[in-house]
């Protein structure tokens, strides 16, 4: 058939699209490409009503090509079963004869993986996101296709950037978090800037009985303050932008955000909007039609959050009861069975060296000169001269 992409004979034109050159080349193209194998019918027949003008108009023009097509669809469907049918039946007895349409029966019978069983069409969501392809911004569907790409072969990726001359030093551990779309733990990072030992290496299995061995997951610094933050963000954002270049905008749209939250609260609200700042980031790391620009649509996070009344803040504070009072272990011994804090500067936190966050260590995390929310070491009030 002549329409099934013979390059001998000029398209198939339906009625109703007579003069139409390029949706006719358009809907010939998906048709070649199911063919092929590179889409699914439900793909090939969503992308199909979505190129003809007026498809959705009963009675139409458009509705009688796009009804045209999708017969198309059909009967290449069952050509190709129908080839898959006789290679199958010739039990190692040679290929399928090459004059399957467009020699594209030949390559179904063989281009899917082994492991793909599935049929697409039974996928709503895989047609859902061809319907909404194209009301992501230029940025999401660039980091969505970069992100498919990278998921083909995640370990090589990460080999060409240890082998970059160009890369930066960080986590081996985060680098993969980013290859792979989540969040980077800032408390990793901040924790590899002060770090001057080996760690311990873990084993990270990345699909395919592929494992990655990386430091210790256990970080020994926490991002606690302001100052925390702008530094391990720093480092992630230039990471991030690294294997993300076309991010930088919206890395520094977020951090502007973020900085924004700092400068207007009081610095006894900035532990929540560190909190915050972990939750806006796990949350678009889940999702592929949200990024870090949007900073108009976490009104609701910073509610939650930052307001005294917020259910995120109210939980995390009565977690951090919970974890107070079973660190006191009910006894006499340690010198805080009651669970209570202790009134006294955290000298490991004043050494920046203090395991346990805020609200969970039993000290105060207070500077031990001036009693503010910083350690002693970057306190700029004179030290008290002795006398």
């Amino acid at each position: 058939m002549s329409e099934n992409g013979d390059q001998s004979a000029p398209p198939f034109v339906p009625p109703g699209l007579a003069g139409q050159t390029d949706v006719v080349k358009r809907c010939t193209a998906l048709v070649k490409d199911f063919r092929d194998g590179k889409i699914s019918k439900a793909i090939a027949s969503t992308k199909i009503m979505q190129a003809i003008p007026s498809a959705f108009m009963e009675g139409g023009s458009g509705e009688q090509a796009a009804q045209a097509y999708l017969e198309i669809l059909d009967q290449t469907e069952k050509e190709l079963a129908e080839v898959a049918k006789r290679g199958a039946g010739g039990a190692g007895g040679g290929r399928p004869r090459s004059k399957s349409p467009g020699g594209g029966g030949r390559r179904d019978s063989r281009s899917p993986s082994p492991r793909r069983k599935v049929d697409d069409s039974m996928l709503p969501w895989l047609v859902e996101d061809y319907i909404l392809e194209n009301t992501l911004s230029p940025t999401l569907a660039k980091t969505k296709a970069m992100l498919a790409n990278h998921a083909r072969d995640p370990k090589y990726i990460l080999e060409t950037i240890a082998n970059s001359a160009y890369h930066i030093s960080f986590p081996e551990s985060e680098w993969l978090a980013i290859v792979k779309g989540q969040a980077v733990d800032l408390n990793k990072v901040i924790t590899s800037q002060f770090s001057v030992s080996h760690e311990r290496q873990r084993a990270e299995s990345i699909g395919d009985d592929v494992k990655l061995l990386f430091g210790s997951s256990t970080p020994t610094k926490t991002v606690s303050t302001q100052s925390d933050w702008i530094t391990a963000w720093t480092k992630a954002a230039e990471a991030t932008t690294f294997v993300f270049p076309h991010r930088k905008r919206e890395l520094e749209k977020y951090r502007q955000y973020v900085m924004d939250l700092f400068t207007s609260s009081a610095e006894q609200v900035h532990e929540r909007i560190i909190l915050l700042d972990r939750k806006l980031r796990n949350e678009v790391a889940g999702r592929r039609d949200l990024e870090l620009g949007d900073c108009a649509q976490f009104g609701h996070w910073e509610r939650s959050f930052l307001n005294d009344n917020g259910a995120a803040y109210l939980e995390s504070k009565s977690k951090a009861k919970d974890a107070s009072g079973s660190r006191g272990g009910g006894g006499s011994s340690g010198g805080g069975g009651d669970g209570q804090k202790k009134k006294e500067p955290c000298n490991r936190f004043n050494d920046e060296r203090c395991p346990s966050s805020k609200a969970a260590c039993r000290y105060l995390h207070i500077c031990s000169r001036c009693k503010r929310n910083h350690p002693v070491t970057k306190c700029d009030r004179p030290a008290a001269v002795p006398q």
